[in-house]
């Protein structure tokens, strides 16, 4: 599973609402935020997303948690099945690295470096 791993505790409220939305594009592929949902207590952030490739739209739900270490990690949610397709990683990347405005620090671990920019 794409996943992007940094160091320190991002804000996830602030993140909650004020995350860009987008569009991005790369390509042939265009991505945006659908909605942001914060967890109770602040623990964790939903980032719903629309990314269209080939015209075929998918619908990424990225998980944004805090770990140990302190650090804060970016991830699909498990519970909402989508193809992980080289424009879902990348929208996925995309909101890892918009989360650096919001106190997350530089990335620990990923098994998508070649999409970070």
């Amino acid at each position: 599973m794409p996943h992007v791993i940094r160091g320190g505790p991002a804000d996830l409220a602030a993140a909650w609402r004020d995350l860009p939305r987008g569009p991005w594009r790369w390509g042939t592929t265009v991505a945006r935020v659908e909605g942001c949902y914060l967890g109770s207590g602040a623990a964790c952030l939903l980032v719903a997303g629309v990314v269209v490739e080939y015209g075929r739209p998918l619908h990424p739900i990225v998980l944004v948690t805090h770990g140990a270490g302190p650090t804060t990690a970016v991830h699909l949610w498990g519970a909402v099945a989508v193809e992980r397709t080289a424009g879902v990683k990348r929208f996925l990347a995309q909101v890892a690295q918009e989360l650096t405005a919001f106190g997350a620090g530089e990335v620990v671990t990923t098994n998508i470096p070649d999409l970070l920019v």
